[in-house]
């Protein structure tokens, strides 16, 4: 049987993985709309950086919860992330990505 701290870990995780899953339904409305203009890449840069960073104590600490949340939030954020700029020109040259929705009147 699970200790209090036991399953409250276990919960914890279990949301957490599917928290940084949830990155995935932004991905597939990028992809089903084939354009990323309503998506803010900026914000999506700084979500995966804090999952890379979280990763990064989650390793040092030894803390099995907190690297599993972080890769999936890592994983997920990345790949949404790369198909945003992806859908926005070249994704490994920022020179060739358009401006979403920018009009001069």
């Amino acid at each position: 049987m699970f200790t209090g701290t036991q399953l409250l870990s276990l919960v914890a995780t279990g949301y957490g993985v599917l928290a940084a899953l949830a990155a995935l339904l932004q991905m597939r409305q990028m992809l089903r709309r084939r354009t990323s203009c309503d998506v803010s890449a900026r914000f999506f840069g700084t979500y995966t950086g804090g999952y890379a960073i979280w990763l990064l104590y989650g390793l040092s600490a030894g803390d099995v919860p907190l690297i599993v949340v972080d890769a999936a939030g890592l994983l997920c954020g990345g790949v949404t992330l790369a198909v945003a700029l992806s859908l926005r020109g070249s994704l490994l040259r920022p020179a060739t990505w358009t401006a979403c929705g920018v009009t001069n009147t």
